[in-house]
């Protein structure tokens, strides 16, 4: 293997643990957010814009090379030439060109899907994070209103304007109410959606061992 596609197999194999690593269930979205707004990696993601866009772009270029060359030496293209069919070593290279060529082709499709795949990954996390984070201080906003609601009931005050006070609470407590139900079902609507990412990144992953097994 050529030291260019020794570099994309150990992207993919980085990006295969990546990924194993990020669909972890007990790693909670919250704290992937807390990390990828870290200083670091805010400061790492300023400036790696221009090389993401690099990277999906050589692996483009190799996925296309990589399909040139399983074209190049099908079968049906060289395989049947009448010149080859009696020789056997040509015939031994041809096949062991074609392997390494498919065995290319799926490096470097993987690399880009697995790319893609993580980037996607990402934002979800993060917009799980920030649902999460937004549903917790709808509840805590709704506690304090109905706390409140209650404690001006309860008051031997009733004048108008606690009666004034306490509709506007209760206004407010419905509000907040709807806000958290819509919250949570984007919530939801986003945990179906990573959980179908997770199973296109696992479906993939079983196809690339079974291609290797074969």
């Amino acid at each position: 293997m050529s030291i260019q596609w020794t570099i994309v197999a150990g992207i993919l194999y980085a990006e295969v643990a990546f990924v194993i690593l990020l669909v972890l269930p007990w790693i909670r979205p919250t704290v992937w957010k807390k990390i990828f707004n870290s200083r670091l990696i805010k400061a790492v993601s300023d400036k790696s814009t221009i090389a993401s866009y690099s990277t999906i772009f050589v692996l483009s270029l190799l996925f296309l090379d990589a399909a040139r060359e399983c074209a190049k030496y099908s079968h049906s293209t060289l395989l049947d030439n009448s010149v080859l069919k009696g020789a056997a070593d040509v015939d031994t290279a041809i096949h062991m060109r074609l392997f390494r060529s498919q065995r290319n082709l799926y490096i470097s499709g993987f690399a880009l899907l697995l790319f893609l795949v993580i980037n996607r990954i990402i934002g979800l996390l993060v917009r799980s994070a920030q649902l999460q984070a937004s549903a917790e201080a709808a509840m805590k906003q709704a506690e304090s209103a109905t706390h409140t609601a209650k404690t001006l009931m309860n008051s031997e005050d009733g004048d108008n304007e606690n009666v004034k006070k306490i509709e506007e609470l209760e206004k407010e407590l419905i509000k907040v109410k709807k806000d958290r139900d819509a919250m949570k079902d984007q919530a939801e609507n986003l945990a179906k959606e990573y959980e179908r990412v997770s199973d296109l990144v696992a479906k993939y992953e079983d196809g690339k061992v079974d291609k290797k097994n074969d």
